[in-house]
């Protein structure tokens, strides 16, 4: 079996800066590396996307055209896919699959939404265990400082209350899931990089 690695976060954190140069980093020791992200590019991926992420008319995160529920289930809908289609055969070829978001997102966010803790992990209980899960904390002002730079801004991305709920949730979650480790996204782009090298070094020497 391959190595799985996920990288979680509120916006901002730095998630898909820090996959690729693991990915980079990985591959100059000779793994093949699959990386991949969430939402995915499936149909689901896109659908979630144009309904849930983009905000505007088409928009429905704010629960007026649709419910939390529903949301929720639409997000793993596309990861049981994720799951099946990629994750999974890439890890039995024996890869390195990194992944930019996973159900741990579904969990801080949805459950910063109001849905029960309990029922999203139920509804996750499909999705393959990451060996390693690298948590980019990060205060949610500095979080706001650097997503005010963004051309496109997601509906997530403009409720400075959510981030909160879900910085919290993400700690709270770091103490349930054993695989979870925090890392200190405040540092600059090679400082974090360097974090979480050890801990990838960690994982490759078991």
């Amino acid at each position: 079996m391959g190595i799985f690695i996920v990288l979680e976060g509120i916006d901002g954190a730095g998630k898909s800066t820090q996959a690729k140069l693991l990915k980079l980093w990985l591959e100059e020791r000779g793994y093949e590396v699959v990386l991949t992200k969430e939402p995915t590019d499936t149909p689901f991926g896109k659908l979630i996307r144009k309904l849930v992420l983009t905000g505007g008319r088409e928009g429905i995160i704010d629960g007026a055209k649709i419910s939390h529920e529903a949301e929720a289930l639409l997000f793993a809908a596309d990861r049981a896919e994720h799951v099946d289609k990629l994750i999974k055969p890439a890890l039995e070829s024996g890869k390195v699959v990194i992944s930019d978001r996973y159900f741990y997102s579904s969990l801080a966010y949805q459950w910063a939404r109001g849905l029960d803790l309990e029922w999203l992990i139920d509804l996750n209980r499909f999705a393959i265990r990451p060996d390693l899960v690298l948590l980019l904390d990060l205060p949610v002002k500095e979080s706001m400082k650097r997503i005010r730079t963004r051309s496109i801004k997601t509906e997530f991305d403009k409720i400075v209350e959510l981030q909160k709920k879900v910085r919290e949730n993400y700690l709270k979650l770091a103490e349930r899931f054993p695989e979870i480790k925090i890392v200190n996204a405040l540092e600059d782009v090679d400082g974090v990089h360097r974090q979480i090298v050890a801990l990838v070094e960690a994982l490759l020497e078991k």
